[in-house]
């Protein structure tokens, strides 16, 4: 009878859980599944289980805050519902076959604090109203097919300590307020088609340490970067004689 009881609670605190993932946020993955080609994911969900058991997924007090699928072959387009995970810290979809923008609805995920989704086919441009994004911390979007201009307030992001977007066909001069990002410690804008001047106030970063800027148009003076453990400008229109005396012509 006790074993039977046992049982009986272990079961009852399942149903629990399963039925305490809001309504909303479990069809948000359920959209996810559908318009990625979830049963042909190279590890997929079994729907009818509980949310918490589908990988990737974590859930703790009956939110979702994490979804992490990278190299799982996920194939088309990410859903605008997919803004209703409120509760969302980290979301990591790097290395599949996404193509389509970046839904709207994403950047009301205000809690986010990790966004991945380099490596796939990613288009259109990263919307504005990223910056609203306050707590982000890792903004990775590197190999993709961006283009436009980075968001003239991208230096909102106070938290952010990395913005990797090389590899897409971003361009335009970079904003000023991309000075302000006291906590960055790895910028990586390379391979994109950005041009003019670097931002006054750049090399003033002293948390900086990795800036890749190599294969765009950037020109004139660059600045005395004396904090960098890591600095790649090939390919650049850069002063020829500045460039070889602050960077060694690297």
């Amino acid at each position: 009878m006790r074993k039977i009881t046992s049982t009986i609670v272990l079961l009852f605190a399942t149903l629990v859980t399963f039925a305490q993932v809001s309504t909303q946020e479990k069809q948000a993955l359920l959209d996810l599944y559908n318009e990625t080609n979830g049963t042909q994911w190279t590890t997929s969900w079994n729907v009818d289980q509980p949310v918490n058991t589908w990988k990737g997924v974590i859930v703790f007090k009956n939110k979702v805050i994490a979804v992490s699928l990278a190299d799982n072959n996920l194939e088309g387009t990410l859903p605008e519902s997919i803004g209703n995970l409120t509760h969302l810290k980290v979301l990591n979809l790097h290395k599949n076959k996404l193509n389509g923008a970046i839904p709207q609805s994403l950047t009301a995920i205000t809690g986010l604090k990790s966004l991945n989704l380099s490596f796939n086919s990613i288009a259109g441009t990263i919307p504005t109203t990223i910056t609203q994004m306050v707590n982000l911390e890792y903004i990775d979007l590197f190999s993709n097919r961006l283009e436009g201009p980075l968001p003239q307030d991208i230096g909102s992001l106070t938290k952010l300590r990395r913005l990797s977007v090389y590899n897409n066909l971003l361009s335009g001069n970079l904003p000023e307020s991309i000075s302000t990002l006291q906590q960055i410690t790895d910028l990586q804008l390379s391979s994109n088609q950005f041009d003019g001047i670097l931002p006054q106030g750049l090399d003033q970063l002293t948390s900086l340490k990795r800036l890749g800027l190599f294969d765009n148009n950037f020109s004139g003076n660059l600045p005395e970067f004396t904090q960098l453990e890591e600095l790649a400008i090939a390919n650049n229109n850069f002063n020829t004689t500045t460039t070889l005396a602050l960077a060694g012509g690297k």
